[in-house]
C-alpha cells in the first residue's frame, strides 16, 4: 500500500487537510502535494534526505516522489494541498511532469512570501466555505501552478539536500529545466550526452557545464541519481529481485545500481528495504493525525495572513536583479508577433475632443476603427463622423452600442501597470486582436475612473496609449523572451529594426488591473515596490551605425501620478470635460552607436518602469 490513492469529493480537484500531525507513514502518489506548516514543525523524508519543516515552510512533493512525515512538536498544524494532475493538466499539458521544488535552507525570499500569501488565500477560501469557495479555489491554484512553473521549477543540490535552484539567468533556468524534465521521463531508457545534446540542440560541452553547474553533478551522475530514486518505489512496493530492480530502472549491472545507490541513501537497497518497509503505509500502519477545526484554522491562516502583509509592509530590503541576455539574430524565432489594434470610438468622443482625436488616432495605427452608435446619436452625426474618419484614411466599421465593453473596474488601468499588463499579456499570447475603447465613459467631474481606455474623458493619454502605440507596430520574429524582457525583430524588405522591451514589475503589480483596486490601493502598490533591475542586452548586429531611439515609462509621468500628488483630489484646477496638457510622454533618449563586433545596450531601472528601445541601421528611415 505505498500507492496512495487520492479521493477528489464532488468534482473538486484540490484535496485539503489541515492537521496535527503524529505520523504519516512512508507512501506515493501520483499528484503534487503542498505541505505548508502553518505552526510548529515537522520531519519530513523524500527520498534519500530528511527535512526539518519549521513554521511557514513549505515543501511540494511532486508525482511519484516517497515520502513521509513525524512529529517534532506535539502542537504541530500542517497543511496537506493535494492537486488532481488529471484536471490540471488541461491548463498545464506537462503537469506531470514538473519537477517543482520550494524548500529552500537559504531563508525565505519576497517569492516564498509570495507562494504563502498564495497558499493561504486558498486554505481561507477552503475553510470559510462560502457558496463559490471550489471555483475561487480552483481558479487560485491555477495561478498557484503558474507561478511554480516560473520561479520553482527546478531544483539544485545542496550538501545532504535537494533544495530550489536559484538563477538570474532566464535562459539557463528554461533550459536546464528541460534537460532535468527530459532525464526524468526517460531515465530507464539508455541516454547519451550526445543525444541530450542533439534534442537540446546544444553542444555537449555546453551541456555538460550547465548540468554539473545547476545541479553540481556530471551528467553520468544525475542520470545515475534519478534511476536510484525512482528505483525507491520497486524497493518498499514489492518483492522483486535487486538485480531486477537494477535493470528496470536502466543500470547495466547490480553492483553499478547497488554504488550508486549507497552513495545517496548511505546504505545497500537490501538494508533499506529491511529498514523501511516496516514503515510503510497499510491498512495496518495508517497515518495518525487529529484534524483541524474549521474556526481554529481560519483564525490561525488569517494570522499568518496578517502577519506576512504586516512584514511586507514594513520591510526596507530592495531586491537587485542582474540579467544578462544574449539575443542572436540567426537563431530560430520563438513566436511570429503580429497585433491587429481595434479602437472602439463614439459619437462623443468627437463633440468632447474635436479635431484633436484624428492625431490621437493616427498614433496608434489602428487596424479599424469601430464607431459605435446609440439611439442618442443622429443619422446626420454618425454620417458625418463617419465620413471625416473615411476622409482621414481609417477603415471604419459602424456598430450600434448595445453595453459598456469593459467589465472591470480598476485604478491600475489608469497607471503604468497597464501598459506593463498590456505587454506581457500579449507577446506570447494567441490573441492577434487588440480591441479597446479610445476614450473613457464620461463620469461627470471624474478625471480617473478605471476603465480600460486610452485616453481619459477630457482626452489626456494614458500609459496605456503608448504601450498600443507601440503594440500595433510589433510585427515580427520574437528572438527570445523572459518574464521581464523581450527581443523582437520587426520584418522588413531591406533592413528589419530591433525592438528591445524591458520591465520592473511584481505580481501585485501586474495583477492590478484584472480585479478592483482603488487609486489609493495602487498609489500604495506602486511606491511600495522599489525592487532594481538591472539588464546588459547583447545583439550580434552586422557592423555599421545604428539608431537607436529609447524610451521609457515610469510612474512619476503620467496623469496618474500626477493626481496622486493630490491624493486624486478631482477639483485641482481642471475637470473630466476640460483638455489638459501634461506631460505624458515617454521619456525618449537618441544617439547613434557605432558598431563593430555585437551591440550592447544596458537598462536600469529603480521601481516599476517600462523601457524599450528602437535600433535600426543608420539611414533606414522606416518608423518602428
Amino acid at each position: 500500500m505505498l500507492f496512495e490513492k487520492i479521493t477528489y469529493q464532488d468534482d473538486f480537484p484540490i484535496n485539503i487537510t489541515i492537521a496535527n500531525i503524529e505520523d504519516y507513514p512512508i507512501h506515493y502518489h501520483q499528484d503534487i502535494e503542498f505541505v505548508f506548516v502553518l505552526k510548529g514543525q515537522v520531519t519530513l523524508k523524500n527520498g534519500y534526505c530528511s527535512y526539518t519543516l519549521h513554521e511557514r515552510d513549505i515543501f511540494t512533493n511532486s508525482g511519484h516522489e516517497v515520502h513521509s512525515l513525524t512529529s517534532e512538536d506535539p502542537d504541530n498544524i500542517v497543511a496537506l494541498i493535494q492537486i488532481s494532475t488529471h484536471y490540471f493538466s488541461q491548463y498545464f499539458p506537462s503537469l506531470s511532469k514538473a519537477c517543482y521544488r520550494t524548500y529552500t535552507n537559504k531563508g525565505r525570499s519576497s517569492k516564498h512570501d509570495n507562494l504563502q500569501e498564495k497558499l493561504l488565500d486558498i486554505l481561507l477560501q477552503y475553510s470559510i466555505r462560502s457558496s463559490r469557495y471550489k471555483t475561487e479555489c480552483t481558479y487560485a491554484m491555477i495561478e498557484v501552478i503558474k507561478y511554480l512553473e516560473r520561479i520553482f521549477n527546478l531544483f539544485a543540490f545542496n550538501g545532504e539536500m535537494v533544495i530550489n535552484f536559484e538563477s538570474s539567468n532566464p535562459v539557463t533556468i528554461e533550459r536546464i529545466s528541460h534537460i532535468i524534465g527530459y532525464i526524468y521521463q526517460n531515465y530507464a531508457e539508455k541516454i547519451t550526452l550526445d543525444d541530450l545534446a542533439e534534442i537540446e540542440h546544444l553542444s555537449t560541452f555546453y551541456l555538460s557545464h550547465i548540468i554539473k553547474d545547476c545541479t553540481g553533478m556530471n551528467f553520468r551522475e544525475f542520470l545515475c541519481f534519478a534511476r536510484v530514486e525512482w528505483s525507491e518505489i520497486q524497493l518498499l512496493d514489492t518483492n522483486k529481485k535487486i538485480s531486477q530492480i537494477a535493470k528496470d530502472v536502466g543500470f547495466s549491472t547490480t553492483s553499478y545500481y547497488e554504488k550508486y545507490f549507497r552513495k545517496w541513501f548511505g546504505h545497500s537497497p537490501q538494508a533499506h528495504r529491511e529498514m523501511y518497509m516496516p514503515m510503510v503505509k497499510s491498512e495496518f500502519h495508517r497515518e495518525t493525525l487529529t484534524l483541524i477545526p474549521p474556526n481554529k484554522a481560519i483564525t490561525l491562516i488569517r494570522n499568518l495572513l496578517s502577519s506576512l502583509n504586516s512584514q511586507k509592509n514594513s520591510t526596507s530590503l530592495v531586491n537587485t536583479l542582474k540579467l544578462e541576455i544574449d539575443a542572436d539574430i540567426h537563431a530560430t524565432p520563438l513566436a511570429y508577433i503580429s497585433h491587429n489594434l481595434i479602437v472602439q470610438i463614439r459619437c462623443e468622443d468627437f463633440a468632447v475632443m474635436g479635431f484633436h482625436i484624428f492625431s490621437k488616432l493616427a498614433n496608434l495605427h489602428p487596424e479599424t476603427v469601430v464607431l459605435l452608435y446609440s439611439d442618442d446619436d443622429s443619422s446626420q452625426q454618425i454620417d458625418k463622423f463617419q465620413n471625416l474618419l473615411l476622409a482621414a484614411g481609417f477603415e471604419v466599421e459602424c456598430r450600434k452600442q448595445n453595453h459598456i465593453p469593459f467589465s472591470v473596474i480598476s485604478a491600475g488601468n489608469d497607471s503604468i501597470a497597464y501598459p506593463i499588463h498590456l505587454i506581457h499579456k500579449l507577446i506570447r499570447s494567441e490573441e492577434k486582436e487588440i480591441r479597446l475603447p479610445l476614450r473613457d465613459y464620461d463620469t461627470g467631474e471624474m478625471i480617473l475612473s478605471g476603465q480600460p481606455a486610452l485616453l481619459t474623458a477630457n482626452g489626456t493619454c494614458k500609459p496605456g496609449y503608448f504601450a498600443c502605440q507601440l503594440l500595433s507596430r510589433l510585427k515580427g520574429n520574437l528572438l527570445c523572451w523572459g518574464k521581464q524582457y523581450c527581443v523582437i525583430e520587426t520584418q522588413s524588405d531591406s533592413n528589419p529594426a530591433y525592438i528591445i522591451i524591458v520591465s520592473n514589475f511584481n505580481e501585485a503589480i501586474y495583477e492590478m488591473c484584472t480585479k478592483e483596486t482603488t487609486a489609493h490601493q495602487a498609489k500604495t502598490i506602486l511606491n511600495e515596490f522599489k525592487d532594481e533591475i538591472d539588464f546588459n542586452v547583447s545583439l550580434n548586429l552586422p557592423p555599421g551605425m545604428y539608431s537607436v531611439m529609447k524610451y521609457s515609462l515610469t510612474k512619476n509621468r503620467n496623469i496618474f501620478a500626477y493626481l496622486s500628488a493630490f491624493d486624486f483630489n478631482d477639483d485641482v484646477g481642471f475637470h473630466s470635460t476640460q483638455t489638459v496638457s501634461i506631460p505624458t510622454e515617454p521619456e525618449l533618449e537618441l544617439y547613434i552607436e557605432d558598431v563593430r563586433t555585437t551591440f550592447n545596450m544596458n537598462f536600469s531601472m529603480k521601481g516599476v518602469e517600462l523601457q524599450y528601445a528602437v535600433i535600426r541601421l543608420k539611414g533606414d528611415s522606416k518608423d518602428a
